[in-house]
């Protein structure tokens, strides 16, 4: 049996590389994390989180803008598939806390982003980074996050 399926992809590995960058999500979430901790210093949850980091990064924040605009969900289920392990390696990295314990649902596990990832964030910061943290801060403003507007993201509207 075939441990390595990657090895047999029909996918150039460089337009992989673009659609499928873990250390360039791992930097997104941390500028999320990053952009919510500079709001206040409170745990945010993963529903949450990806969220808001779908409503920025696949612009899927024209469901509440435009009330004819209909969308697929499938980028937000596609990328929550990846999300957790990403999240598993952030923590062992100590850019972020992770507050769970066996009783609360996975969607529910809180997060906050550590001093060390702080530290690193603010180090690695580019333009880009920038900018997707002021779309963040502008997300915040227009869209609250609430189990109805969760629901809409998830259905593509209302």
């Amino acid at each position: 049996m075939l441990d390595d399926t990657r090895d047999f992809s029909s996918v150039p590995s460089s337009i992989e590389l673009l659609f499928e960058n873990e250390k360039l999500d791992i930097m997104k979430i941390l500028c999320l994390l990053y952009s919510i901790s500079v709001k206040s210093q409170r745990y945010a949850t993963i529903s949450e989180i990806l969220f808001y980091f779908s409503l920025v990064n696949y612009n899927l924040i024209r469901i509440f803008e435009d009330e004819n605009y209909t969308s697929s969900p499938n980028q937000y289920f596609r990328f929550q598939a990846r999300f957790n392990p990403l999240l598993i390696k952030m923590e062992n990295l100590k850019l972020i806390e992770i507050k769970a314990n066996i009783f609360i649902k996975t969607e529910d596990i809180k997060l906050k982003v550590t001093s060390e990832g702080k530290s690193f964030y603010e180090e690695s910061e580019t333009e880009f980074l920038r900018k997707l943290q002021e779309k963040f801060n502008e997300v915040f403003i227009i869209v609250q996050f609430t189990n109805a507007n969760e629901k809409k993201l998830k259905e593509g509207k209302l």
